[in-house]
């Protein structure tokens, strides 16, 4: 368990009654881009778990295989096939590994970037309670007004049909005229909007 989450609200009483008021929240897009339904009910209670240890300031988190398997009701192989389900996805990454052979993880949030219905890339990053609002609020910045993103914890993953160029430092592909918004000032701006973000990514970050 984390030794910095925020403690629960406690309600005094005769019986000193306590409750943990504290919350998780859940990015919408995760449901709508089908990503739940690919990673299935399994690895998503296994990472609503990871996330649910993580700590505040780090985002790191690491209980072990019986404590997940405690919280979902799994396996401890289900819940080890989950994990390996969530690293694939990106939902998920070891940050290390300890000399007890125990693991510590840190969730990851995947934010598509679309112009239209068509997905142009994915900002993966990782989930920290204490900085994740500002997170989102420099991914939002940078694809509205073209900034640098300064987050080292920060990936790139080209949507299909795209490519990431490293040496010219844009996303390149074709987008067919049927996937446009009916508004051009709309996919233009949308267009120049991501590959500004992608192109000020800082140097020697992984696409």
């Amino acid at each position: 368990m984390s030794n910095n989450r925020r403690p629960p609200t406690t309600i005094e009483g005769r019986g000193m009654a306590r409750i943990d008021a504290s919350f998780s929240t859940l990015q919408r897009d995760l449901f709508e881009s089908g990503l739940a339904a690919t990673i299935g009910a399994n690895a998503f209670a296994v990472w609503c778990g990871i996330k649910s240890h993580a700590d505040y300031s780090t985002g790191k988190a690491w209980p072990g295989s019986r404590r997940l398997a405690e919280l979902t009701g799994l396996s401890k192989p289900t819940v080890l096939a989950a994990i390996h389900t969530l690293i694939d996805a990106m939902l998920l990454r070891v940050d290390k590994t300890r000399p007890s052979g125990g693991r510590t993880y840190v969730a990851r949030e995947r934010l598509d970037v679309r112009l239209g219905e068509r997905v142009l890339c994915t900002v993966v990053i990782d989930y920290v309670p204490a900085k994740l609002r500002g997170q989102l609020r420099a991914v939002e910045e940078a694809l509205r007004g073209g900034s640098r993103i300064e987050d080292a914890a920060v990936d790139i993953i080209p949507g299909p049909g795209m490519v990431w160029d490293a040496a010219a430092g844009v996303l390149k592909g074709t987008v067919a005229p049927a996937d446009l918004p009916a508004d051009p000032d709309a996919a233009r701006v949308g267009i120049e909007q991501a590959r500004k973000a992608l192109k000020n990514r800082p140097p020697g970050q992984p696409a």
